[in-house]
């Protein structure tokens, strides 16, 4: 087995891509680090420069999105092992040890998920759950470490801020959708993991910790429309038709639920939130993803091509992964 890669997306990263890139060089199993940037508009790149840490850089002319840019990096990598993260990371000291010895442990494991944690000592994500209409949730998120099951697992695959994978495995999956841009692209992909009969296991030794949404912004009208877009596309391309004509009542009910928890006041970049911005993120994604059915269409009939019976197969899928209500 080759050395392990790890390739970072960075957007205006600032000193948290440096912080990111330190925390890798410092592992104490050796990894190779990318470092591919969505033409940032801040001093990020100049920054990792001066600091002198062994990485290459990768210069995109246009902001391809994460999932393009997962795309872009995979171009550059050729390990048997390779990680795709986010720039707002800190990676324990043994993490790359760790992972690399679950890979070992585990032959039969097309990905292995690390336990990423919140900087305040709570978890961010063990693994990721589903709810019927693809709705998603990180598995133990905002839970204290000590009240949480945290054990090596099979779980349905990596939360999106850090994936590490088999090269080999990812190539029979295909690229990420870069027409997603930002947000479920990582949970279809692993959709399709699923699909292709591919396990992913939890390692709680390989410890990351994480600052959430700090390009996108926390609570944003911007995320929750991409977000919701894309898990809307994403069901059209995999759910059976049964399930496809709920998700309207669905979907309204759990606006409700979320409505009477309130909407938070600002995001957690300071901008004032007020409920006609989220109406319109959530219009807007509904419309795109309505307009986007026969283009879902065609993909839904080429998965059930390549795949078998896609609809029967994501029940089971669900089923293993249910989202508590």
């Amino acid at each position: 087995m080759n050395q392990m890669e790890v390739g970072i997306i960075n957007y205006n990263g600032g000193e948290e891509l440096v912080r990111c890139v330190k925390s890798l060089t410092a592992q104490s199993f050796p990894v190779r680090v990318f470092v591919y940037d969505n033409a940032s508009a801040d001093h990020s790149l100049e920054l990792l420069e001066q600091s002198g840490e062994p990485c290459e850089i990768i210069r995109s002319t246009k902001n391809r999105g994460y999932a393009g840019a997962c795309n872009g990096l995979r171009e550059h990598m050729t390990s048997d092992i390779q990680v795709l993260c986010n720039m707002d990371l800190d990676f324990d000291k043994d993490w790359a040890k760790n992972l690399f010895a679950c890979f070992e442990a585990h032959p039969e494991a097309a990905s292995v998920a690390s336990l990423v944690m919140e900087r305040s000592g709570f978890v961010n994500a063990i693994g990721v759950l589903f709810g019927e209409d693809l709705f998603a949730e990180n598995e133990g998120s905002g839970k204290d470490e000590k009240d949480t099951d945290i054990r090596e697992k099979e779980v349905f695959g990596c939360y999106g801020a850090v994936m590490a994978f088999r090269k080999e495995c990812a190539d029979k999956v295909g690229e990420l959708d870069e027409s997603f841009f930002l947000f479920f692209e990582e949970s279809e992909w692993y959709f399709r993991f699923n699909l292709c009969g591919f396990k992913t296991f939890f390692c709680p030794c390989a410890k990351v910790f994480h600052d959430r949404s700090l390009t996108t912004v926390r609570y944003s009208p911007r995320k929750l429309y991409f977000s919701e877009r894309n898990r809307l596309r994403s069901a059209v391309r995999l759910l059976p038709v049964s399930s496809l004509v709920r998700l309207p009542v669905i979907a309204f009910k759990r606006y409700l639920r979320m409505a009477k928890g309130g909407v938070p006041k600002q995001s957690s970049d300071g901008k004032k939130l007020s409920k006609v911005s989220i109406c319109n993120a959530l219009f807007k994604a509904w419309i795109e993803a309505i307009f986007a059915i026969p283009r879902e269409w065609g993909i839904r009939n080429s998965y059930e091509e390549r795949y078998g019976n896609v609809q029967n197969k994501m029940l089971e899928i669900l089923k293993r992964y249910p989202l508590q209500k």
